[in-house]
């Protein structure tokens, strides 16, 4: 019994940390995406080592496809600077998939496989809605979130703001 507990207690201490490592595949790139994700900090750090926005969108949402040739433009203009990353949720097929991004010609990255959709929801807290624009530093703190489609200047302006100094 005794060493029942100690293993218990063992157990319980290192669980206080939660740290949860994934790896994500960006579709069309042959390297995956690291993600750590430590809730006890509210950090989500990714591979990059650089600020980024998480785009969480559906192919059926039209205001998120709007947001697409922002988001392109955003990531051209910040390129090695700040990445975007979008999170197509509700997906059943990768080749479904593909034909969406060439139609809407998107250039930004994108991850489709529904675990780590689900995984990237938890991580923010939840997607209660969509397009959903969540801007990280470099460590991986959450530092601003926009739900709906917002305007260019606001997505730029907060680009500006989460660039390291």
């Amino acid at each position: 019994m005794r060493y029942f507990g100690w293993v218990l207690i063992l157990f319980l201490s290192g669980c206080g940390e939660n740290l949860t490592q994934k790896n994500h595949i960006i579709i069309g790139e042959s390297k995956p995406i690291q993600s750590t994700f430590t809730p006890k900090e509210a950090r989500l750090k990714l591979s990059y080592e650089k600020p980024y926005l998480l785009f969480f969108f559906t192919k059926t949402c039209g205001a998120c496809k709007e947001a697409i040739p922002y988001l392109n433009e955003l990531a051209q203009k910040y390129q090695g600077q700040i990445e975007v990353i979008g999170i197509l949720g509700g997906s059943s097929r990768s080749d479904d998939d593909i034909t969406f991004l060439k139609k809407y010609n998107v250039t930004f990255k994108v991850i489709s496989e529904p675990q780590s959709s689900e995984y990237f929801s938890k991580a923010v807290g939840g997607v209660y809605g969509v397009p959903l624009f969540a801007f990280f530093s470099e460590d991986g703190k959450e530092m601003k979130r926009f739900l709906g489609l917002v305007p260019k200047s606001l997505l730029e302006e907060t680009a500006k703001t989460i660039l390291p100094n």
